[in-house]
């Protein structure tokens, strides 16, 4: 094993509900109202559909172009190795520099990593010059295997990656997993669930709708502790050892001090920049949405309790009518 460097989960394709889009001349998220499922590569620019996406839409009888509901299942159960979210900053060029948890942070400096203290990107001087955020990684299979569909599962070791920038995205993933990890008596494994898109709004977003993602069981809890028990035994008497499978796993990703490189840059370029920031605010945040109103953007997942949104409003409108 190489010392330094970061042995991720592998992956066969993403999930994304944003994209970048030209406008005036500049290249802008937009935030989509639908899942969209891609093979890892692009073509003529454009991210290249994956081929499971077909087979979701008939065992969930959507339109493959309207996606908001992908039935999956998790391949861990650590819960702390499905969901990864971390404050990460990047430089110009996209390379990571720092990754914190809000304690302690792995950061370069004069090209050697070290550990410092970690107090979030509102409060950190580094984060102030460098592009800090919030970083949410999900890994899943996509379950299409009970109707005879395409399966996602054919290498058990592999999966489809989620990634996004927004705070409700992480706050409900986070929540919803060690809510149930609780529930289940630690077993996660065997459990169907839905990768669900879900809509909301606030000042922040100007009311605007803006969309995130959530995770539920498919199944009543009591139906998933059955299902879980069951396959925690079936996979002990195969002799298939879960727990040091997790440990093999987590050893990888914690062996470097960043999860991604520059050459995984165009697979998380469209979480960086400053052309996330808002037109209105002024302030980063996660993936962008137009608004109904004119020349507004709304931000993924920044909502704070105060009218700062609303005011900004006010004055965007005024300075339109001016």
């Amino acid at each position: 094993m190489i010392k330094n460097f970061s042995y991720t989960i592998p992956t066969v394709g993403r999930i994304s509900i944003g994209e970048k889009v030209e406008r005036n001349g500049n290249s802008l998220p937009a935030r989509l109202n639908r899942f969209v499922i891609t093979a890892q590569h692009k073509r003529d620019g454009k991210w290249v559909e994956h081929p499971i996406t077909d087979a979701v839409a008939k065992e969930t009888n959507q339109d493959k172009l309207k996606l908001t509901e992908i039935p999956v299942c998790l391949m861990f159960n650590d819960p702390d190795l499905s969901l990864r979210e971390r404050f990460e900053a990047f430089d110009d060029k996209g390379r990571m520099l720092c990754a914190g948890d809000g304690e302690k942070a792995r950061r370069m400096c004069s090209g050697k990593v070290e550990t410092v203290d970690c107090s979030g990107p509102d409060h950190c001087e580094f984060a102030r010059t460098a592009r800090c955020k919030l970083m949410t990684r999900l890994n899943v299979q996509i379950d299409v295997t009970q109707t005879g569909g395409a399966s996602a599962s054919s290498d058990p070791l592999s999966s489809f990656i989620l990634r996004s920038s927004g705070f409700n995205t992480a706050r409900t993933l986070h929540s919803k997993l060690q809510a149930l990890h609780g529930l289940l008596d630690g077993r996660l494994i065997g459990v169907p669930m839905i990768l669900k898109l879900r809509q909301k709004s606030s000042t922040q977003s100007y009311q605007s709708i803006f969309y995130y993602a959530d995770l539920v069981p498919a199944v009543p809890l009591v139906e998933a502790a059955k299902l879980a028990k069951v396959t925690a035994l079936k996979m002990e008497e195969a002799g298939l050892n879960q727990a040091k499978f997790e440990q093999q796993i987590k050893k990888g990703l914690e062996n470097g001090p960043f999860e991604e490189t520059l050459e995984d840059l165009v697979e998380y370029e469209d979480y960086l920049g400053d052309d996330f920031r808002s037109e209105a605010t002024g302030e980063g945040g996660g993936i962008a949405e137009r608004s109904p109103i004119q020349g507004v953007v709304g931000l993924e997942d920044t909502e704070q309790d105060s009218d700062a949104g609303l005011e900004g409003l006010r004055k965007l409108l005024q300075k339109q009518a001016a």
